[in-house]
């Protein structure tokens, strides 16, 4: 029955449960991984699993140290892996990290969430390029326009994270921009697709002995699909526009000093529709700016300093002529400057030292325009106990010019078995969240003195690596409690620290690393949340989330991504329960000189499913585009 509207806007979406595909998609990635055109990396390098090597992590230490000193559950996506995966926006990569969860409220441009373990949005601290980008005002981070370009590198660290201060309750998502390399290269992509989708973006890098640059500009547009799920159908589509500008550069001075200076900026503009209702007219734009100097040099040999002074300026503007309630212009800024000492106190000894203060500001047109001030300090030892044992404690103090004074603390231990192949790796830790300025000053509702929210948890985990066939598991257990958490209260119209949950689960993740250009990594999170009043699982984090990204290069010139996850047991904000879903997404591309033509579908099984229920999600979406690189 055709009911007018555009086989792209024929939401809304969702219907009974079914019946999952990802293990049949996970056997069918095994069976490619282990073709015989999979391998020929090996038979170059010879018999055995290549040598790769260890990955290094900065965040979990705010210092770089090799993955298996870590205690603490970390995922990085690497350059080479962005790039197979061709995603337009860094939420498609988070969607595949084991015990965080995207929730889309809509199509591309509408408001996307990241949690991690269990928590709200706002008890996850996201960072770029070491800046924070948290709303001041309503604490999230809107993950909708935050585009893939440029990015060369995402960490997310999971569980309580002392030495990041406010914010890193659940753990800290961290994004770096790409850095230029030796020579120059000029390169771009266009691409066209569904909905009248277009992407366009171009690229400039390059490095001398001493400098090193990157820029690149962005512009996508997309006619998207109706924003909400209108009870009688919706009759037109929203559309969306992004242009993103991304800078980066370096250069080296006196020897073993280095200097930074990146610039990220985003505009992006978006049609929504109103509470149930189609609407016409009404926009919502969102602007960010980014600015990150860093500054490092050593002082001694076993001393070396870093400072970094950063500032994010955020606008959400909203504007209906047909309405007063949709127009609204929403200001958030940071400005922080830190000092950090990495002190080397023997070969199995570093000793870090932070200082650290923050001016935010933030101002609702016609409600408030207030600022506060964020002073901190951390201290931080890393040792090793003996060669396979790595251990590490920080403590850190924050003085809030609202609430006052937290401290926060946290201990990491990674201890590795005698022949290499596995270890256990466990984290114990405090953290806080200062409360955002609609807490603190809506008129009315606003409570300025209310406390910060606090948690305390803990995980622990065993990594083993399988012998030479390139297969490492990975189970971590955690359990994350939250105290004082700031809800709105019905029957007063306020807020205040009355809330209590919990949080707990295990990770577990296979990796698969049969060649250099291959792999498998598929993970499974059992996450069991509890609001501590009602007894009812927290809205909408799912108990059971399965994924896998399967990498394939089975000839020299074509390469394939796979990236596909599975959720189920999910319950919506009034308890109703929600419908599972499996999502698949699809990326094939060719090499030839220095063309890289590529096919990109998303969605693959054209599922129908709510990540938020009401707000519509995209059908099965065709991209081809073409990538160029020149130097």
């Amino acid at each position: 029955m055709n009911d007018g509207r555009s086989p792209d806007a024929r939401r809304p979406r969702g219907g009974a449960p079914r019946r999952p595909h990802l293990p049949w998609l996970c056997a069918a990635a095994a069976i490619l991984l282990a073709a015989p055109g999979s391998s020929r990396q090996d038979d170059e390098a010879g018999a055995g699993t290549p040598a790769v090597e260890e990955e290094i992590v900065v965040s979990a230490n705010r210092y770089e140290v090799p993955a298996s000193q870590i205690g603490s559950a970390v995922t990085v996506i690497e350059a080479d892996e962005i790039e197979r995966r061709n995603p337009v926006a860094v939420l498609d990569l988070l969607r595949t990290v084991p015990g965080t969860e995207v929730t889309h409220a809509g199509g591309p441009g509408k408001i996307a969430t990241v949690r991690v373990r269990g928590g709200s949005g706002a008890q996850a601290l996201v960072l770029v390029d070491g800046v924070r980008i948290n709303s001041v005002a309503g604490g999230t981070v809107d993950f909708a326009n935050l585009l893939a370009a440029n990015i060369e590198r995402i960490e997310v660290l999971r569980g309580p994270q002392a030495t990041y201060g406010s914010e890193a309750m659940t753990g800290v998502v961290s994004i770096t921009t790409g850095r230029g390399m030796k020579g120059w290269r000029l390169g771009g992509t266009g691409e066209a697709g569904t909905q009248d989708h277009r992407r366009f973006e171009m690229g400039l890098l390059g490095a001398t002995d001493r400098w090193d640059y990157r820029v690149s500009a962005t512009e996508l547009s997309t006619a998207g699909v109706s924003h909400r799920a209108i009870e009688g159908g919706a009759v037109e589509d929203d559309p969306y526009e992004n242009r993103t500008w991304s800078s980066r550069l370096g250069a080296a001075f006196a020897g073993d000093g280095r200097v930074d200076l990146r610039v990220r900026s985003y505009r992006g503009d978006t049609a929504v529709d109103g509470f149930g209702l189609e609407d016409l007219n009404a926009m919502v734009a969102q602007d960010e700016d980014t600015v990150s100097l860093k500054v490092e040099k050593d002082l001694a040999s076993f001393w070396r300093q870093t400072l970094r002074v950063g500032r994010t300026d955020a606008t959400l503007l909203g504007a209906d002529p047909d309405t007063i309630w949709n127009n609204y212009e929403i200001r958030s800024g940071i400005r922080q400057i830190d000092l950090q000492s990495d002190i080397t106190l023997g070969t199995d000894n570093v000793l870090n030292l932070g200082l650290g203060t923050e001016n935010r500001r933030g101002a609702s047109g016609g409600t408030f325009d207030e600022q506060a001030d964020l002073d901190s300090w951390f201290v931080q030892d890393q040792w090793l106990i003996t060669d396979d044992i790595h251990v590490t404690a920080a403590l850190r103090g924050d003085e809030h010019s609202t609430f006052g004074s937290q401290t926060s603390h946290r201990v990491t231990v990674s201890g590795g078995w005698s022949d290499g192949r596995g270890r256990v790796h466990g984290s114990y830790g405090t953290a806080f969240r200062a409360p955002n300025f609609n807490e603190l000053y809506f008129p009315f509702s606003g409570d300025p003195n209310l406390l910060p929210e606090t948690t305390e948890g803990y995980d622990l985990g065993v990594q083993q690596r399988l012998g030479d066939s390139g297969v490492t598991l990975d189970l971590t257990w955690f359990d994350i409690d939250f105290d004082q958490l700031i809800e709105f209260d019905l029957t007063s119209f306020t807020f205040g620290n009355v809330a209590r949950a919990s949080s707990s689960g295990a990770e577990f993740t296979l990796r698969y690393r049969p060649g250099v250009s291959t792999s498998l990594e598929v993970s499974h999170t059992w996450n069991r949340t509890e609001d501590k009043a009602t007894r009812n699982p927290l809205p909408r984090r799912p108990k059971n989330r399965t994924t896998a990204v399967a990498q394939l290069q089975p000839t020299e010139r074509f390469a394939a991504a796979v990236m596909a996850a599975f959720v189920s047991d999910r319950i919506d904000s009034d308890a109703t329960v929600m419908d599972d879903y499996t999502k698949v997404d699809l990326h094939l591309s060719y090499s030839l000189t220095w063309l890289r033509p590529f096919v990109r579908i998303e969605n693959l099984l054209d599922e129908d499913y709510f990540e938020v229920p009401g707000f519509v999600t995209p059908g099965r979406t065709f991209v081809a585009g073409l990538r160029f690189q020149r130097r």
